[in-house]
């Protein structure tokens, strides 16, 4: 026990036993009061003697003195402030009392006799008794009154000179020390039931205290696994519960999500600390703009939703969502310096009856990307169209497992030539899936779905298996060596390895991994550090490395500098009537301006007409694929194809 646990109990002991002699005091007093009254009666009556009506004169105003004391005493508070003067006084009091007592058998001659003596002994011993009774809770008090009482009814005893006396006497002393010792031990009883009183309340106390630190602390962390630290918004645990409520309810519900577009640029050329401060001030606009009882939440990175619920939800969210791009028109201070930065924003809605939230959710996302596939910046809210495309991205998420399976997707492959020879040189190889309901599935829309079903690297294991299979029919059919091209999607750079893959299908098959060209959009040039390791295993096994649909995203020069590219593939959409269009014919001499020195071979896709491809030829490009040169086919007929235009060529060179 330390030292401050023991001084605390011993103060709590003794406010405990001056509370209990104060009320104990009472009732003493009035016995004494009492008593005082009919001694002095009983000793009038017996001998007319005047000084006991002195003495009681005394004792009656000295009883009344104690009796306001103690009440003054109490009415204070001076229990719980100063219990060690309460004793005190108490004890005095006490002992002022005892000695008034004391003169009753000291100095009143009815103890000359033996009748007296007997009765007045009787009463001092009892008055004594009641005294230490009443004075369990702390002994000094009633040894204060009963020691001087005591003291001189014995004296008186021994003074008679009597034998029987003094047997009595010695009957008295042993009574006096039986008195005492129970007073003492009453009060070690009281100390000690006082005490165990004190540790049980301790220990109540301390298992409550305990209790509410837990509370507390549960409470804390209830809010940090509920809170975004760095916004202080609700996080994707809080949503995931606030959000499945609100669907449940059959009210109203909406989701307002975004993301703030290009953040990672602002990481990398701002710092994290600089992309920090953006979050924190997107979340403060955020907060502003939201109603009272909507719930703003953090999801991670830069990616925020809110959810709404009740009446006229979609009107409520479109108006939030125009008050957050409102507040982003203004440039935001980023560590002294101004930003102007655009935010990404998906509305649903859906207007009452539950509802699974992850239907809500997916339909807020499929209008994020839809804003983003807009120019970003803007606001898009799920529509009829948008729930066509959603129905159909079910479909396929629910059904392109067992068809993967089953070997239903196939490959067909369209030839890319020399512009000005028409000599073919190489097949892009292009996935294809005809849903038996939904029809013809775009090969995007199958790679997408493949991504979001981690199954990815096994469809591109299907497709380059599918592709080194054609190789080789070729090469059986004598055909001249020519090389395939395998879209894989940037994403898929960075949750798996495609080269790794393909190195292991080419090396099963005995094919030159030269002859396999990897074909991944503009998106990848985007952030080439991000991909940085996988265009390097690229490299380093072989493959030949396209850019496709190039022209259409917002890659710079820089980047196209930075990695080792074979081929660039002009997107069809700067193709098609290039003849007439003069600002395409612009694009396409800058591209090839920029490529060809750096050693690059420029395809242009979408090729429909003779005019178009000479305009192609004349503007530098090299390389042509669309339908004018062959629509895309089954390997079988790929083959076939290229087999019977060699036979055609070579019969025109015999002409010639």
């Amino acid at each position: 026990m330390t030292r401050a646990d023991s001084s605390f109990k011993a103060i709590a002991l003794a406010k405990a036993q001056a509370r209990t002699a104060l009320r104990n005091v009472r009732l003493t007093l009035i016995s004494n009061i009492a008593i005082a009254l009919s001694l002095a009666a009983l000793l009038y009556r017996e001998n007319g003697e005047t000084p006991i009506l002195w003495w009681l004169g005394v004792a009656i105003p000295l009883a009344l003195f104690r009796a306001w004391w103690v009440s003054r005493l109490a009415a204070s508070g001076a229990v719980d402030t100063a219990p060690y003067q309460v004793l005190r006084h108490l004890t005095l009091l006490a002992l002022a009392s005892g000695l008034l007592w004391g003169f009753v058998p000291a100095a009143v001659g009815v103890f000359s006799t033996q009748h007296g003596l007997d009765y007045i002994t009787f009463i001092m011993i009892g008055a004594t008794t009641g005294a230490i009774i009443q004075g369990a809770a702390y002994s000094p008090v009633s040894l204060a009154f009963a020691t001087p009482v005591m003291a001189a009814t014995l004296f008186r005893i021994m003074m008679s000179g009597d034998s029987s006396d003094y047997i009595i006497a010695l009957d008295g002393v042993f009574l006096t020390f039986m008195l005492f010792r129970a007073a003492i031990g009453g009060e070690r009883e009281f100390t000690a039931s006082q005490m165990t009183a004190l540790e049980a309340t301790d220990l109540a106390n301390s298992l409550a205290s305990a209790n509410n630190e837990v509370l507390n602390s549960n409470r804390a962390l209830e809010q940090i696994a509920r809170a975004d630290p760095l916004t202080g918004l609700a996080n994707r645990s809080h949503f995931r519960d606030a959000a499945a409520d609100a669907c449940r309810s059959g009210q109203g519900v909406a989701f307002v999500l975004f993301d703030v577009d290009n953040f990672k640029i602002i990481n990398d050329t701002r710092g994290h600390d600089a992309g920090d401060r953006v979050i924190a001030a997107v979340a403060d606009l955020l907060r502003s703009s939201c109603g009272p009882h909507d719930l703003p939440v953090r999801l991670g990175g830069d990616e925020f939703i809110v959810v709404l619920k009740g009446d006229d939800v979609a009107a409520r969210a479109l108006s939030l969502a125009r008050r957050l791009s409102g507040a982003l028109t203004r440039p935001l201070q980023v560590l002294g310096q101004p930003l102007a930065i655009t935010c990404s924003i998906g509305i649903a809605a859906h207007p009452g009856g539950p509802i699974d939230v992850e239907d809500v959710f997916s339909r807020a996302d499929a209008a994020l990307y839809r804003a983003k596939d807009d120019g970003r910046a803007c606001i898009r809210l799920f529509d009829a169209r948008m729930q066509e495309e959603f129905l159909l991205q079910r479909c396929i998420d629910g059904d392109l497992p067992g068809a993967l399976a089953r070997g239903e997707l196939h490959l067909e492959f369209q030839p890319q030539v020399v512009l000005a020879t028409g000599q073919v040189v190489g097949f892009e190889a292009l996935l294809r899936w005809r849903h038996p309901t939904a029809g013809l599935i775009p090969p995007p829309d199958i790679i997408h779905a493949a991504i979001r079903l981690q199954l990815s690297a096994r469809l591109l294991s299907f497709i380059g298996d599918a592709a080194c299979d054609f190789l080789r029919a070729l090469d059986a059919s004598g055909a001249p060596p020519v090389n395939v091209a395998v879209n894989v999607s940037p994403r898929e750079l960075t949750l798996h390895s495609p080269a790794k893959i393909l190195m292991d299908l080419t090396q099963r098959h005995g094919i030159d991994p030269r002859r396999v060209e990897i074909e991944i959009t503009e998106e990848a040039l985007f952030d080439p550090k991000q991909c940085a390791r996988e265009l390097q295993r690229i490299e380093h096994y072989g493959f030949g490395l396209a850019i496709d649909d190039f022209g259409v995203g917002h890659s710079s020069i820089s980047n196209l500098m930075s990695i080792a590219l074979d081929t660039i593939k002009i997107d069809r959409s700067f193709v098609h009537g290039v003849s007439a269009n003069r600002q395409n014919q612009q694009l396409i001499a800058a591209i090839t301006a920029v490529a060809r020195p750096l050693g690059h071979r420029i395809i242009a896709e979408g090729v429909e007409s003779q005019g178009e491809a000479e305009t192609l030829r004349m503007l530098g490009c090299s390389y042509g694929q669309g339908w004018l040169y062959g629509r895309p086919m089954r390997a079988a007929d790929a083959v076939a194809w290229l087999a019977g235009l060699d036979e055609e060529r070579r019969r025109e060179r015999q002409l010639a």
